[in-house]
This record gives structure tokens, C-alpha cells and sequence, in this order.
């Protein structure tokens, strides 16, 4: 909807503009009833009297659409009065009149009719508004901008600008359309500004609820309440459906990113209700607005999932009213979900991972366990059948620095000293394992993931990184590999797996969310933060918006402990880093470029092993595929076991 379109001059007889009004249907246009009295009278004693007098004017008032034809003065239109409301220091709803257009044939082919949308009880407190008026003799129009103010007396709302330059509502705005750019509609008309405080920029507008209780107006005028309509049904429901509105709203999303005004990215999960469906309101995909979209695909959410039915009721009268065919848009958003589950579920190569978990016992001294997942894509940790434990219940202790302090093992294990010997040793064993294929065949599991799980302090910090240590150490010197460029290694926190972890919940919340954004590119996804400060770094990652992260500086020793803490206080599940040794590396344009290279944020771990191949190939020390690590925290990926009280201990 584009406002200057319905916008009119109002003219004084003697051609000079009295103020302004706006087109609410093809016959119709609503302004003030001061504005009718200062076209009718040139003497202000006597405009002062007939826009308070109770008989409506009769005689012709002539507008004009000045902003429908570019270049060209817009014809003249004659109307006359049709509903007349005057000021009357009595009665609270003031100051509007009606004006019918004489011959309806003659409205420009571009005009159009504004919408107004009912406020109801929602407050528009520091919303942004424009305004177009015509305060200069002759003038073609001025913009004015600023902020809706909190309501005074008989109903009215105060509004203010905001900028040191640009025009206040002042002479000439009156009766023009108040544009709330958080809701995108009208809410309201422009009556007056304060005359004794120029400088202060302040004026009143009249609500749209207010002006639609005056005569006919509301069987006249354009509504337009898909958008209160919507926050009206959602917003006793937004903080406890929060996951299942998340995935309706990124399933309504086009393909490519869409910019919006704030600079944020459409695929960026808006902090408010309010700010969700103001973004999702005037965008188009496949012929169906993103808002009809969003309620649809949350419509069949809920029925699939059997929420309530009052919501579900509430979203279908809401799609009745607002969609042209409901049964179409429903057709067309199942077949959407239909490949979307297939593609997600279709059969790929297994992919077996191996967990190993070190768990903090007492004082620098750790617990290790790991186990051996036969294919991670359909692993559940009630499942005993898909796993394999290679170390069992408190067999295993090493130190902070990874050597072996204590090992009870009767196996090959026995012979290790450190942690690298220790998953060298697990890499061999791993070989030896057969499992079924899909016809029943004995087949060697080929082990493809690697994930470490550690405690916060130790990330990166006195263990060696995983993905540098060689795969087989046995074998000659020039044959030897690495397990980063065998396997996708990453990295966990261990304190996560613990049931009685507090940020449990928080991880999820970001888990779920980040799972979601499917179609957003990568590089939106991962927030870009500098950690020279702390503190200022975890307000950056704390909020919900925030569910991957990538650091721009290269993580120093001395911060590493710091740094790792705030990221798992934060729950972010997913980060990227440079470890201290690249400090010669551009980090944040390096890192950028990964993100940009992967069509999926879930392909990040295999771009980071591709890398850590080039790396290796090349032998240069300089390559950042000797530099890269990993956070990636599936909380659904646990340990196979149903109560480890050894991890609470």
C-alpha cells in the first residue's frame, strides 16, 4: 500500500490549500472539520464559527490528488460534505468531516484507497510514523516523521518528531493520514499541533477506533485488520508455543534472504510477536502474502501435533476472512512440508560417529568414556542396538593436560599414556567393528564423525586438538594421517551431557531454532563477534536470536577459558573459531569465507574437514586448516545410556 496514493488538498475557495485529506473508498475521503470551515471562509473569526456550527456546509469543496500523476498537477475534484462531526468543546469525538466525491468516474486510475487498522487495546508508544501534508502555500507536499506519544484528553493521541531538521505536523497536515511504520497502516488523522510551542514539534491525531464509531464510517472505509487480527489471536500464546510458531514462521520463508528496513535479515527470529508479523506482513510468495502463510503452515502444525483447538479455530476464521481460498493455500503448504519431510528423511550411507566424553570426577581430574554409534542420522540414546561402549564406568582418568593417571582396562586401551594414544587406540578398535548393511550383509563400519566432548576450561587449551593428532601412528611416516582429515571432528561441552546441567534448556531453545533456518544463508546465521571484551561479548550472544556464532579475532591462550564459559552460560550450540596459533590469519575474513562457501549451515562440519585436508596436502603451517575448531552441540546426540549417575557425581 503506498500512501501518497490516497492523499489529497483540500482547497479554499480561493485556491489557495486549506489542508489535507485521505481517499477511505472510492467515494469517500476523510478529513477535519476545521479544514472544511477554512475552505468555506478566508476571515478566520468566521471559520472559527462554521466549524463549530451543527448544520452541515453545503457547498462544493474541490481536492486534488497532487502526488498520481508525476510531473503533473493532479485535476481538480469536486465533492461536498456528507457526514459532519464539529468541534464542540462537550463531546469527545470532534473535528470530522466526510466528503463524498460528486462524480466517483472522474477518481484517478491510481488512486487508492488507505486501510485503516483497529488499534484495539495494543499501545502504538514509540512506534515511527510519516505523514504527508501541505504546509506552504502552492506546496506539493512535505513529509513529516517521528514517534506516536502516549493519549490525552478526549481520546487523542500525541505525536512528536523526532529529528532536529525536517517539518512538524503543523498548518496544512490537518486531516492527512497518520502511517505507523511498525504496523504499516493507518491509525489514525492529523487534527492539530501545538501553536504555542512550535519548537516543540508536537501535534494530536485522532485514532482509527475513534473515527470508525462516527456515522457510517466503519461500513465505509477500508479495514484492514489482518495485522492486529493476527497478534490479537497469537499473543496469549507466543511464549508457550514459541517452538511450534519458530517452525511455522521459517517454513513460510522464500528461498533467498529477504533485507528488511532495520538491516536485519528476514531469517533473523524477530524479537516480538509484534515485529514477526509487521515483517511478514506486504511480502509475497507464490501468489500467498508470508503472513496467510505463517498462519497457515501453523494451522497444520497445531492440527498435526493436536494443540488446541481454540487456537486452531481462531487461526482458520482468521484465513477465512483474510485468504482468498484457504483449501487452496492449505493444498499448496502440505505439498511444501511433503518434500520437505522427504528430502529430510530420504535413506542416506550410514554415518558412523564415535563419542567420547570427558567428564570432570573431582579437581582436575576427568572421567573418559566413549562410544561408538553405528550411523548418528538415526541414532536415539534409548537405543542399545545402534551403539557400542568402548570404555566402560570409571575405567579411564586423565589430568588436564590429557596424560592417563589412572587406567583399569584389559584391553589394548591398557597401553595408552595420553589421550591421543587413547583415541588412536579407539580409531583402531573402530575397524574391527561389522555391522548389518541395509540387505543384511556383514559390513566394517567406516567411521566418519569424531565428537569430543570436554569441559569448558580444557577446549583448546592444555589437550592437543583432536583433528591434529595422526590417525595410526604404526604405520611408516610418510603414509601417516590425520583424524581431522579422516573424520569431521568437533567439539562438545561436557557439562552438557549432565541431566542436572541448568542451561540445558536454553541449549535446545537455540538448538531447535538454528534447525529451523534450513533456507537462511550460512553466513547470517552465524553472528560475528569480537572478544576483546567479555562481558560485552556474552550480552552479544545471549539472546534467543543468537544460535551459531563465528569469532572475528583469533582465540588467545590467556582468553580461551573466559571465552569457552561464555559460550556455554549463552547456550549457543554451534561456533567457529581460530585457534591462537593463526594469529597471522585475517580471522573474520577467513571464517566469512567458509560460511559463504557452504549452501547449508549443517554442511559447515564438512567444509571444516575439506579445509583440514587442503591443509594437510599442501604441508603449510600457514593453511587455516590447521587452525580451525569446531563447537557443534546437538542436544539430542547424548550418551547411550538412560541414567549415568557417575556424571552427576
Amino acid at each position: 500500500m503506498v500512501l501518497e496514493l490516497s492523499i489529497v488538498r483540500v482547497f479554499k475557495s480561493g485556491g489557495d490549500v486549506a489542508g489535507s485529506g485521505f481517499l477511505v473508498s472510492n467515494k469517500y475521503i476523510l478529513t477535519c472539520a476545521h479544514v472544511v470551515a477554512y475552505c468555506l471562509a478566508t476571515p478566520k473569526k468566521t471559520a472559527n464559527i462554521i466549524m463549530r456550527q451543527k448544520e452541515m456546509p453545503d457547498q462544493i469543496i474541490e481536492v486534488n490528488f497532487p502526488v498520481i500523476v508525476e510531473g503533473k498537477i493532479g485535476e481538480k475534484l469536486e465533492t461536498k460534505v456528507t457526514f459532519w462531526r464539529p468541534l464542540n468543546d462537550e463531546k469527545n469525538i470532534q473535528d470530522i468531516a466526510v466528503l463524498k466525491l460528486i462524480n466517483p468516474d472522474l477518481l484517478p486510475e491510481r488512486a487508492q484507497p488507505i486501510n485503516l487498522i483497529q488499534i484495539g487495546n495494543q499501545s502504538l508508544k514509540e512506534n515511527e510514523f510519516e505523514a504527508l501534508g501541505f504546509p506552504k502555500k502552492g506546496s506539493d507536499g512535505e513529509w513529516a516523521t517521528g514517534k506516536l506519544m502516549g493519549p490525552r484528553g478526549r481520546g487523542l493521541i500525541q505525536i512528536e518528531g523526532t529529528k532536529q531538521t525536517g517539518l512538524r505536523l503543523e498548518s496544512g497536515f490537518s486531516g492527512t493520514a497518520i502511517w505507523d511504520k511498525n504496523l504499516q497502516g493507518v491509525v489514525g488523522m492529523a487534527v492539530q499541533a501545538d501553536q504555542e510551542r512550535p519548537e516543540a514539534k508536537v501535534a494530536f491525531m485522532i485514532p482509527t477506533d475513534l473515527l470508525l464509531q462516527v456515522g457510517d464510517l466503519a461500513k465505509v472505509c477500508k479495514i484492514d485488520g489482518r495485522i492486529q487480527g493476527a497478534i490479537a489471536i497469537l499473543e496469549n500464546y507466543f511464549q508457550n508455543h514459541t517452538t511450534e510458531i519458530s517452525c511455522a514462521y521459517y517454513l513460510s520463508l522464500p528461498e533467498n534472504s529477504i533485507p528488511l528496513s532495520s538491516g536485519k535479515s528476514l531469517y533473523e527470529f524477530p524479537g516480538s510477536l509484534n515485529e514477526m508479523i509487521q515483517n511478514l506482513d506486504d511480502r509475497t510468495k507464490e501468489n500467498y502474502s508470508l503472513l496467510e502463510r505463517f498462519i497457515c503452515f501453523l494451522l497444520l502444525h497445531l492440527e498435526d501435533l493436536k494443540k488446541p483447538s481454540e487456537l486452531c479455530q481462531k487461526l482458520t476464521e482468521w484465513l477465512e476472512k483474510y485468504s482468498q481460498n484457504i483449501e487452496d493455500l492449505k493444498a499448496v503448504l502440505r505439498k511444501e512440508k511433503a518434500i520437505i519431510d522427504q528430502e529430510k528423511y530420504d535413506m542416506k550411507e550410514p554415518e558412523a560417529c564415535l563419542l567420547v566424553a570427558a567428564i570432570e570426577k573431582s579437581n582436575n581430574s576427568f572421567v573418559v568414556r566413549a562410544w561408538l554409534i553405528e550411523d548418528i542420522q538415526n541414532y536415539t540414546h534409548n537405543n542399545s542396538n545402534s551403539s557400542h561402549s568402548l570404555i566402560n564406568e570409571e575405567e579411564i582418568l586423565i589430568n588436564k593436560e590429557g596424560i592417563i593417571t589412572s587406567n583399569k582396562t584389559i584391553s589394548e586401551l591398557k597401553k595408552s599414556k595420553n589421550l591421543t594414544e587413547l583415541l588412536q587406540s579407539l580409531w583402531a578398535d573402530v575397524a574391527s567393528f561389522c555391522v548389518c548393511d541395509k540387505k543384511s550383509k556383514l559390513e566394517k563400519i567406516h567411521l566418519k564423525k569424531i565428537a569430543i566432548s570436554l569441559p569448558y576450561k580444557l577446549i583448546d587449551r592444555h589437550i592437543k586438538p583432536v583433528d591434529q593428532y595422526l590417525s595410526d601412528p604404526n604405520v611408516p611416516e610418510f603414509c601417516q594421517t590425520l583424524l581431522g582429515i579422516e573424520c569431521e571432528v568437533t567439539l562438545r561441552f561436557s557439562e552438557r551431557i549432565r541431566s542436572s546441567d541448568r542451561h540445558s534448556k536454553t541449549l535446545e531453545r537455540k538448538w531447535r531454532s538454528l534447525t529451523s533456518r534450513k533456507r537462511q544463508p550460512v553466513i547470517e546465521i552465524f553472528h560475528p563477534s569480537g572478544i576483546s571484551d567479555t562481558k560485552k561479548f556474552f550480552k552479544q550472544i545471549r539472546s534467543e536470536n543468537v544460535v551459531a556464532v563465528r569469532l572475528t579475532e583469533v582465540l588467545p591462550p590467556e582468553k580461551q577459558e573466559s571465552i569457552m564459559t561464555t559460550i556455554y552460560h549463552a547456550g549457543i550450540p554451534v561456533v567457529l573459531w581460530m585457534r591462537p596459533e593463526a594469529e597471522n590469519l585475517d580471522c573474520g575474513r577467513e571464517l566469512t569465507n567458509i560460511c559463504n562457501a557452504c549452501n547449508y549451515w549443517s554442511d559447515l562440519p564438512k567444509a571444516i574437514k575439506q579445509k583440514r585436508s587442503e591443509a594437510w596436502e599442501q604441508e603449510l603451517d600457514t593453511h587455516i586448516g590447521n587452525h580451525l575448531s569446531l563447537l557443534w552441540d546437538d542436544p539430542n546426540i547424548v550418551p547411550p545410556v538412560t541414567k549415568l549417575e557417575m556424571l552427576e557425581s
